[in-house]
């Protein structure tokens, strides 16, 4: 289901927009500081140790890799338009940022339209660009189904159109139309196996803490493709991992962001007084009133929280101990950076090839950033591209 509200479209940039997508808790929490209390699991709880053993692999830089050392040189003189859903946001503001450091790079004349996570504007935003005639369309964070109108005059146009952080039509419905002409690639692969894998860490996250002991409530919103994703990926992970543990999903809406949302999940915490972890589905719904209802139900001690997105907010919440606990990882400015490079490969007559961005995780005894700042990849993929594309 896709949403018109702004406000609450708001809440989905990211990752992620977008990607706000995960969060859970457990009776494993950890104290401000980074240090833990005592484990609830024994040393030999099968399922803790494989979930220990895989997520070991998401700290650091998790599946985030070097982008491809080899490609076409940077192709100038191309005009480009990119549509982002919203550049208020931390990931929008990275998002726009990166895109321009590396279209001055390759020599493009490119505009940024702020779609200010209303559909209608980013129809409009579509539409300005095939009046402009440009050379290519990149989207940020834009779902298929919502402008699919406005994708129908752009392909009228003979103006190919670059998803970053978005659903082709065919990849909601196999029997649409694809609109895309390229989308980039994860290293989890599509956009939607990299969301799944999202929601898989957090599973593991949890399962690494609580053992088959977890008993886990699920803050699950479904209602954009990448947040149906994360769900997915975490309901498959935990019965998997864990078929005994216990896992209840709690549905809520875009709507429900403040008061309702810390009432509901204060509602469920009351209902399931054993349970032990939280998870949601991103960062935006523990600072819109999951942190605040994990508070006030005294209960922060003996809750493992995860969540996404690794903002700066969020990772003030994990320090501090109050609310979350560990998080999935975002990085704009890479992911910017690999969707121009999709571009000029497809405007040099190349493939496209798979991008180094992936999934890491944090917590309190792992790779929290310095205080005020949000997560960056250490990964120093700048000089790589820029060898690449010839330029300095």
């Amino acid at each position: 289901m896709y949403l018109t509200t702004a406000s609450r479209i708001r809440r989905l940039t990211g990752a992620v927009l977008v990607l706000a997508v995960m969060g859970a808790a457990s009776g494993c929490s950890t104290e401000s500081g980074g240090q833990s209390t005592t484990a609830t699991t024994s040393n030999d709880d099968e399922v803790a140790q494989n979930a220990t053993a895989a997520i070991e692999k998401l700290y650091g830089n998790g599946t985030f890799a070097e982008p491809a050392s080899t490609g076409p040189k940077a192709q100038p003189g191309y005009r480009v338009a990119m549509v982002s859903s919203g550049t208020q946001s931390p990931t929008g503001t990275s998002t726009a940022n990166g895109a321009k450091e590396a279209a001055e790079l390759l020599g493009w004349d490119l505009s940024i339209y702020d779609g200010k996570y209303e559909p209608s504007e980013y129809q409009e935003g579509i539409r300005q660009a095939v009046s402009q005639n440009v050379d290519a369309i990149w989207l940020y964070s834009i779902d298929c189904p919502l402008v699919k109108t406005a994708l129908e005059e752009a392909k009228k146009a003979g103006i190919p159109v670059f998803s970053q952080e978005a659903a082709d039509c065919s990849d909601v419905d196999p029997s649409e139309t694809s609109y895309y002409e390229r989308s980039l690639e994860f290293s989890e692969g599509s956009f939607i196996e990299w969301g799944e894998g999202l929601g898989a860490s957090e599973a593991t996250w949890l399962l690494s803490k609580l053992g088959s002991k977890a008993d886990v409530i699920e803050v699950s919103n479904t209602e954009l493709v990448i947040t149906k994703a994360v769900h997915d990926g975490f309901q498959k992970a935990m019965k998997e991992q864990c078929p005994e543990c216990k896992v209840t999903t709690l549905p809520i809406r875009l709507a429900d962001f403040g008061p309702a949302l810390q009432e509901k999940v204060s509602t469920a915490l009351l209902r399931n007084p054993e349970a032990n972890g939280l998870a949601f589905s991103y960062d935006d719904l523990v600072t819109a009133g999951g942190a605040a209802a994990v508070m006030a139900s005294g209960r922060n001690d003996s809750l493992e929280v995860v969540a996404g997105s690794g903002y700066a907010a969020n990772i003030d919440l994990v320090r501090q101990n109050k609310g979350q606990d560990a998080g999935w990882t975002y990085d704009g400015a890479y992911e910017a950076w690999s969707t121009a490079d999709m571009i000029n490969r497809y405007f040099a007559g190349e493939d496209s090839v798979p991008s180094g961005v992936g999934i890491s995780m944090f917590d309190h005894d792992h790779d929290l950033p310095p205080e005020g700042e949000a997560w960056s990849t250490s990964i120093d993929y700048q000089p790589v591209f820029k060898k690449v594309w010839g330029v300095s």
